[in-house]
């Protein structure tokens, strides 16, 4: 396939806090951070800015406050070449929020939902999915999501489900990519802890689509839902802080499957983009 693929991602946008430290503190200590960003983030919005950088034509479904923070979310995703124009500007409730503690070889997350997305998702229309050529959904599975994944399928367009630490089976049966980490896919029910491949091999072939799982310093792997399993190992590096890392990785992978490639590219592709990332703090390269 060539030229240029369009996009529709929908989920979260975030304003984020994020502090690096060399380790977490304990109960009732006091770490002194190495280095403090204040940016717009949110897996949704992060995935949509690197999509659009790998080249895709990309509009984001979401939710911002009427506040401060939602116009700097808006305006950072107009700067990287984002559509915003179905994103909702909620005046009741406030922009939603991250707090993060990164120690570069892990993080810890607090979140605050505020402007509510499924009223977003619901005025998505059919004549908006059949725009695009692809759907990309992060988030809970709720049914206002659910029924625009339905849209997605029954007008022929390829769904992507980031599935983010959650069971998100009941929007992702059928063809298309369904992306996360090792360990959320080893929590997963019926999953074997310590068995990558064998997770992403069983839901693979479960769900009739294929799995994608990040595995750390060890790469990434592909399972088809035919059973076959493709390693690509990633570059070592020293990381100074994950958040947004899985974001690039999933851009990098989704934007180099439109694009027809075979899916040890694709991972390449998501592995550099996930490494421009994680070698700096917050989730923009």
């Amino acid at each position: 396939m060539t030229g240029t693929k369009r996009v529709l991602v929908l989920g979260g946008t975030n304003f984020d806090i994020i502090v690096q430290a060399e380790r977490f503190p304990q109960e009732h200590e006091k770490v002194r951070g190495n280095e403090c960003a204040a940016l717009p983030g949110g897996s949704a919005a992060n995935t949509a800015l690197g999509l659009a950088r790998q080249g895709c034509d990309v509009r984001l479904v979401s939710a911002v406050g009427d506040d401060a923070l939602g116009r700097l979310c808006l305006d950072d995703l107009c700067a990287g070449g984002v559509d915003t124009a179905l994103i909702r500007v909620d005046t009741a409730m406030r922009t939603s929020m991250a707090i993060v503690i990164s120690s570069g070889v892990g993080k810890r997350m607090m979140t605050f939902a505020g402007a509510d997305r499924d009223l977003a998702f619901d005025a998505v229309t059919e004549a908006d999915v059949r725009q695009v050529d692809h759907v990309h959904v992060v988030g809970e599975p709720t049914a206002a999501l659910g029924r625009v994944v339905g849209l997605a399928r029954r007008v022929g367009r390829s769904v992507s489900v980031e599935w983010n630490g959650r069971d998100m089976s009941p929007l992702a049966e059928g063809p298309g990519l369904n992306l996360m980490n090792a360990d959320e896919a080893g929590r997963l029910p019926g999953a074997r802890p310590g068995d990558a491949a064998a997770n992403a091999r069983r839901y693979a072939q479960q769900l009739a689509g294929d799995v994608i799982l990040t595995l750390g310093a060890d790469g990434a792997l592909w399972a088809a839902a035919s059973g076959e399993v493709v390693r690509e190992p990633t570059t070592a590096v020293e990381p100074v802080d994950r958040t947004g890392g899985g974001d690039a990785f999933n851009a990098g992978v989704v934007a180099g499957w439109l694009l027809g490639e075979p899916p040890r590219a694709c991972l390449r592709r998501g592995l550099d983009a996930a490494l421009h990332v994680i070698t700096k703090i917050g989730a923009h390269p």
